[in-house]
């Protein structure tokens, strides 16, 4: 026979999973709100018509798609917990390095 996880132990890590992808939710809706807000002054620095910055989504869209997939993929192979966290790391320490001053 398997062995059975008390009813507390199974409450406990539900939740825990449960705050892991409303954490997750609430960042990727942040990263969402940021390139939409700095669509303007991208426009207007860039000197990019409506059309162009259209093209901006569509490109992000792609982009967060494709690597959604693609963590699917990693989930399956490696697992979600590891597959999360190597994620949320790369989210969340990657721009410090891109967006540092030379």
């Amino acid at each position: 026979m398997p062995p059975t996880s008390s009813p507390a132990a199974v409450q406990q890590s539900s939740l825990a999973v449960l705050l892991a992808s409303s954490f997750a939710f609430i960042i990727v809706q942040l990263d969402v709100t940021i390139v939409n807000v700095a669509l303007p002054k991208m426009g207007v620095e860039l000197g990019a018509q409506v059309s162009t910055l259209q093209w901006v989504i569509y490109a992000y869209t792609l982009g967060f798609a494709s690597f959604l997939l693609s963590a699917g993929v990693i989930g399956d192979k490696f697992g979600a917990k590891r597959a999360f966290l190597s994620g949320f790391a790369l989210f969340t320490g990657l721009p410090r390095f891109h967006l540092r001053p030379r």
